[in-house]
Order: C-alpha cells, then sequence, then structure tokens
C-alpha cells in the first residue's frame, strides 16, 4: 500500500468524515459497518483503517499510518513535545466544538478566568485545592498555569464530565461542548472565553512522509482534491450578456470596479447571435467571493448586463496546492 489513512470508526467524526470526503470526490467505501477497514475508490493505493480519534493521533504520531482524520482538541491533548507531528488541514469545517471551564451556576462572584485563579488561592491558603474533572489534562495544566491558576488538581475524568461537581469529587470541570446545553442542563456556566476552538482536522508525520516517496505522491493528490472543494466553497461563477462594442470595451468597463471584476478579471467571448437583437452581445464570466454576489450583479447591471447566471463550482484550483507546498517544507526543514 503507497499510503495508510486513519479515520474515526464511529459517531459523528466518521459521519462528518465520509461525507466530507465524498463531497471532495472521494469516496470511502466500507463494504460491511462492522470492518475496520475500507478504500477510496478513487485512489486504489490507499488502504482506509478505522481507530478511534485518540489513537489516530497516537498511531500518526508514532509513525504508524502516514495520515489521520481526527479532533483538533486530541491532537492538542495528546502530541505533547512530538514535533514530528503535523498538522495538514485544521478547519475541515465539521466535528466543530469548544474546549470550556465550566463552574456550578450557584458560584455567582466567579465570572472570569481572574475570578478562578483568586479563588485557587483562597482555597489553598484554606488548606483545600480546586479540583477539575477534565480528560484534557495536558491542556489544561498548561492553561492554567498561563493563567495564574496554580494551586490545582486534575480529577481525570473520561465520561460524564459535567456531572462531576454534582457528584462531589471535583469542584469544576473543563471539557467540550458544542451548545452549552448539558452544561446548563448539570447548573454549570462557563467561565471565561473558550480555551481552544476545535473541529476535525487532517495530521501527519514528517518521519512516515520522508521515508515514502509514494505516500507523498498520493497525500498530493489527496490535498489538491481537498483545498479544490474547500476553496470552491467560498466563490461562485457569475455569467452574464453585456452589450458592448467589442471585448476590450466590454472588458474595461468590467475592470473600472476591480473589487467587483473577478479574483483574476473577467472573460469576455462574443456571443454568437441566432437574431438581430443578439447582435453586439458579449459573454462575460466572473469568479467571485460568494459574499459579493448582490454587489457584482449590480455592478454588471449597470453596464446593461442581462440573463446574469449565478453558479456554485464543484471544485476550485489553482495554480498549485497550497497547502501541500507548505506540507513539504515542514517535512523537509
Amino acid at each position: 500500500m503507497s499510503l495508510r489513512f486513519a479515520i474515526p470508526s464511529k459517531g459523528s467524526l466518521y459521519d462528518g468524515t465520509v461525507q466530507f470526503f465524498e463531497s471532495c470526490g472521494l469516496r470511502i467505501v466500507r463494504p460491511n459497518p462492522r470492518r475496520y477497514t475500507a478504500a477510496i475508490s478513487a485512489l486504489p493505493g490507499v488502504e482506509v483503517l478505522l481507530h478511534r480519534p485518540a489513537d489516530i493521533v497516537e498511531k500518526v504520531a508514532d509513525g504508524e499510518i502516514e495520515l489521520g482524520v481526527s479532533g483538533l482538541d486530541l491532537v492538542e491533548e495528546l502530541r505533547g513535545d512530538r514535533d514530528d507531528l503535523i498538522i495538514i488541514q485544521d478547519d475541515l469545517g465539521y466535528g466543530r466544538c469548544e474546549l470550556v471551564l465550566a463552574v456550578p451556576e450557584a458560584w455567582i462572584d466567579v465570572r472570569s478566568w481572574r475570578d478562578l485563579a483568586d479563588l485557587a488561592a483562597e482555597l489553598h491558603a484554606a488548606g483545600r485545592t480546586l479540583r477539575i474533572a477534565t480528560k484534557y489534562g495536558a491542556l489544561i495544566r498548561r492553561f492554567c498555569h498561563s493563567h495564574g491558576i496554580n494551586s490545582f488538581r486534575i480529577v481525570d475524568s473520561q465520561g460524564a464530565t459535567e456531572a462531576a461537581p454534582g457528584l462531589g469529587y471535583a469542584d469544576i470541570i473543563a471539557d467540550i461542548t458544542e451548545t452549552g446545553t448539558t452544561l446548563r442542563d448539570n447548573q454549570l456556566k462557563i467561565v471565561g472565553g473558550p480555551i481552544l476552538k476545535s473541529q476535525a482536522c487532517i495530521i501527519s508525520s514528517k518521519k512516515a512522509l520522508r521515508s515514502s516517496p509514494a505516500a507523498v505522491a498520493t497525500l498530493e493528490t489527496i490535498m489538491e482534491m481537498v483545498e479544490a472543494r474547500r476553496r470552491a466553497r467560498s466563490v461562485v461563477q457569475i455569467t452574464a450578456n453585456i452589450r458592448g462594442d467589442s471585448v476590450s470595451d466590454v472588458g474595461e468597463r468590467i475592470n473600472a470596479r476591480p473589487e467587483l471584476a473577478g479574483v483574476q478579471g473577467p472573460t469576455v467571448a462574443p456571443v454568437w447571435p441566432h437574431h438581430p437583437a443578439a447582435q453586439g452581445l458579449y459573454m462575460v464570466t466572473l469568479v467571485i467571493p460568494q459574499e459579493r454576489v448582490l454587489a457584482v450583479v449590480q455592478h454588471l447591471r449597470t453596464l446593461g448586463g442581462d440573463a446574469i447566471a449565478v453558479a456554485p463550482p464543484q471544485y476550485f484550483f489553482t495554480a498549485k496546492s497550497d497547502t501541500f507546498a507548505r506540507i513539504m517544507r515542514e517535512v523537509n526543514a
């Protein structure tokens, strides 16, 4: 096999990964839902392995697997000082959540991280230690020390963390949340802002990529498709018919507003008329950011534009994959 690619084996991260890669033209085929191997039809040299998200991080970091998908929260928690692990893409657009600190709602005087630091100091002076239930021990230790919360104890919690204060084995918690509903249901409130904003990400290993040219070639293909698909989500293609004296006349009038003239400028071509009314028409094609659709349409209308159509592209490739170029710079550094 040229490349081993690990994805989450179940849950929302599995569903999101399968849907995302299918939208990129890289359909993951799993013949049997009980099997822990799969394939990508467009990449016959890739072996897809299904693992727990935390195991994916460990196996990629150790060089056992060349490429993986996991949550950024787990990557930052488990990577430690292993500089060999690299994040290829950290904004795939699914699996979004936030790592937060939450305290009992009854703690009306605790509203900020500074308040928590003061409380930890007060408890320490009274001979107690602030207990924080979490499965993100490394992240929370780093966070607390960097925010003046110096007296605390991590209580390892691998499930139902939000119940810890109510059950009495922790004072506060640090956990991931999507909406905050579960925290509120357990009479907890978030203090301060998010410690980490997380979503699904693609990770790899410098060591694994350095040792396998075939894996690098396959990775380039994957990243070309992923990057082009992601880029396509932010743009649309507009076509319109505009009357003018020539190609240059129409192009110059559109370019008079460069901010509305497309990513690289307009493509202008004569319309071959099949009736006299279409004489002197030119078709204009623009690729523009989605948020500028109405402004561009109005600009084209002021120039006499008609038959204006807007379509989302499936993919949007540029001269090269910026992501792959960045990865290779990291790998070869």
